[in-house]
């Protein structure tokens, strides 16, 4: 496999390629046939004629402050459009405009604003500029017309641009000049090569709005098309030869256009071996100075109160409102609905790794640490030192999220949220960086958004659970995942769970609950996340209160025959919803109970399973002993 791969492409149809060919044949013959028509054998010496060198001369001087002057206006103008919110679209079409008028017209904008009785005449006046008829009046004609060009190059590269990439510099505490001279203009910088390269070749050959505006006063206003087309009329052979250095000074310039594109190409991801991560080290390098703080939110109208110097897990099923939580809590997103009750500086670290794509991994720190030995430091303890000097855009996605973590540890953050931070790193090193964020688990307030079990029951101290965007459960985790308060946790903490009313308790807290229609027997247990004011009950329950059933999965016993309730024992009946596979000799079977699923484990026998697959309705048994009834 040492050959150099190469993508597969899908062959575009025989008939666009036959229509490709005749619009390149349609724009280069015509530049064939002029060439064919050029006197070479006096090109020498109609190129330096007098008369020819004062129209280059013009025009090169027109053409080159045009372009510094457009190409400075309209890297600010599509900036400043990249950050508009409001208003954005009305601004593009006025600055597409002038590709859409016509040269006369653009010429007769400009005198009726800034001609000898425009409308900005007596400032102009007072100032002692003249544009009309006048060399500044080529170069203000020729930056009306080019101006388009630039901004539609940048603005275009600006887009293209990850958001997040400036949002998490900026959450790092990267300043925004910074972001601006580091990670945005040399991200842009081909786009602003490729729009300075186009405005300099549209401005050669501007002729209509420069007639109309400055005039052709010869060695004054008076440029290179207006040249040729004042010679096609005393010499066809002068205006074609003065047509091919026109010519080949535009396709010159277009080449210096077109060079971000033969050095545009993403270079090959490499693998690298790591070196074994330092925990303790990396521990006092990203060591908080500051106090960890509580983090109190409402949203929706529910009140959320995260402990400082804690870990707490924020899960949920997808589309729950969990990145839009942290969001709010960053500082990303506003909204009237939501209210951080306490100024808190926190460092955000989503799932995107969002490094600057034209820096290295070591730039890439050092813009937050400020120094290039504490940026070595770092990646020393960090196990990362090999990637030191790699190009971000060439790291693998586990490598890049090892970097950005050390890029977010490295601003020292007293508060941290964390978007499945281990999601996209391999075993082995996920598995240092679990011991990492173990041990530091109180050195600061950490919010971490996950679905991974190992890191919910071994990372964090509490549990947020989120449904519909609200926070509809928060305690220990220990109790949460021991009490699932909703299916989602049950399934994350590997239990069942069925919700119904409390029927009847007995003295020694045996109760039974109607759960979908079904009687289901437990021992009625007690617990403050489902509890109302996690106050312990003073009795042993009520009968009508809702309750919560709660069993291990291997705890039941599913039967393909329905089968009646015997003594100390819970039938449940329910149909197929889903098998899956754990394994080669287990089969996962989920059994809808009403609107609810409980799952169970079964051999994975050829007989078993394709009766399974064949019945829809089962019977579930339980020792009742095995079931815990917890009443709201």
């Amino acid at each position: 496999m040492s050959a150099q791969l190469h993508a597969v492409r899908q062959k575009v149809p025989v008939l666009f390629v036959a229509i490709g060919i005749v619009a390149i044949a349609y724009i280069g013959l015509p530049v064939i046939a002029l060439a064919l028509r050029v006197p070479w054998a006096e090109f020498a010496t109609i190129a330096t004629d007098p008369s020819t060198v004062e129209l280059l001369k013009t025009t090169l001087a027109a053409a080159a402050w045009s372009t510094v002057i457009a190409t400075v206006l309209g890297t600010a103008l599509a900036l400043w459009l990249s950050q508009l919110r409001r208003g954005a679209s009305a601004v593009r079409l006025l600055v597409y405009l002038p590709l859409a008028m016509p040269p006369v017209v653009s010429g007769l904008a400009l005198t009726a604003l800034i001609g000898r009785r425009g409308l900005f005449a007596p400032v102009l006046d007072f100032l002692g500029w003249g544009f009309a008829f006048a060399f500044p009046g080529v170069v203000a004609a020729h930056v009306f017309v080019t101006l388009p060009f630039v901004v539609v190059a940048v603005d275009s590269a600006l887009r293209q641009i990850d958001s997040e990439i400036t949002a998490s510099a900026r959450g790092v505490g990267i300043g925004q000049w910074t972001i601006l001279g580091r990670i945005t203009l040399p991200t842009i910088a081909p786009a602003i090569v490729t729009g300075l390269g186009l405005a300099f070749a549209r401005s050669l050959g501007e002729f209509g709005t420069t007639i109309t505006f400055a005039g052709s006063m010869p060695g004054v206003t008076r440029t290179l098309p207006l040249g040729i087309y004042l010679e096609r009329e005393v010499s066809a052979d002068n205006a074609y030869a003065l047509s091919a250095i026109l010519i080949g000074i535009a396709v010159l310039s277009l080449i210096v256009a077109g060079i971000p594109m033969f050095f545009g190409r993403k270079p090959a991801q490499r693998a690298h071996i790591l070196d074994e991560m330092d925990i303790e080290a990396l521990r006092q390098l990203t060591k908080p100075s500051g106090i960890s703080p509580e983090i109190t939110v409402t949203s929706n109208g529910t009140t959320t109160h995260f402990p400082a110097g804690e870990t707490t897990a924020i899960v949920g099923m997808n589309g729950c409102g969990k990145t839009t939580l942290v969001s709010l809590i960053a500082g990303r997103l506003t909204s009237a609905n939501f209210q951080l009750h306490d100024d808190v500086d926190i460092v955000l670290q989503t799932q995107n790794p969002a490094l600057p794509k034209i820096s290295t991994v070591h730039q890439a720190i050092t813009m937050v640490t400020k120094s290039s030995a504490q940026t070595d430091a770092l990646l020393d303890a960090a196990g990362l030192a090999p990637l030191r000097n790699i190009r971000v855009s060439t790291l693998s996605g586990g490598q890049a999220a090892q970097v950005a973590l050390v890029r977010a540890l490295a601003a020292k953050p007293t508060a941290l949220i964390l978007d499945e931070p281990l999601a996209a790193i391999d075993v082995a090193s996920a598995a240092r960086w679990r011991r990492f964020l173990h041990a530091t688990s109180t050195d600061r307030t950490t919010l971490m958004i996950t679905h991974n079990a190992l890191d919910i029951a071994g990372l964090s101290h509490n549990i947020a659970v989120l449904e519909g965007g609200r926070v509809v459960a928060f305690g220990d985790t220990t109790e949460i995942l021991s009490v699932p308060p909703t299916a989602f946790v049950a399934d994350l903490a590997g239990l069942n769970r069925l919700q119904g009313t409390i029927q009847s308790i007995d003295d020694e807290g045996h109760a039974i609950i109607d759960s979908h229609n079904q009687d289901i027997h437990g021992v009625l247990e007690f617990s403050p996340t489902l509890s109302t004011n996690n106050v312990a009950p003073t009795g042993l329950g009520t009968a009508g209160q809702a309750a919560t059933a709660v069993f291990s999965p291997y705890d039941v016993q599913l039967h393909l025959d329905p089968l009646r309730a015997g003594s100390g024992v819970t039938t449940i009946r329910g149909t197929i919803h889903s098998v899956t596979a754990d394994s080669l000799s287990q089969l996962r079977v989920s059994v809808r109970v009403g609107d609810e699923l409980i799952t169970v484990p079964v051999p994975a026998g050829p007989a078993l399973d394709a009766a399974i697959n064949s019945l829809e309705e089962v019977a579930c048994t339980i020792d009742a002993t095995k079931v815990r009834v917890y009443q709201h």
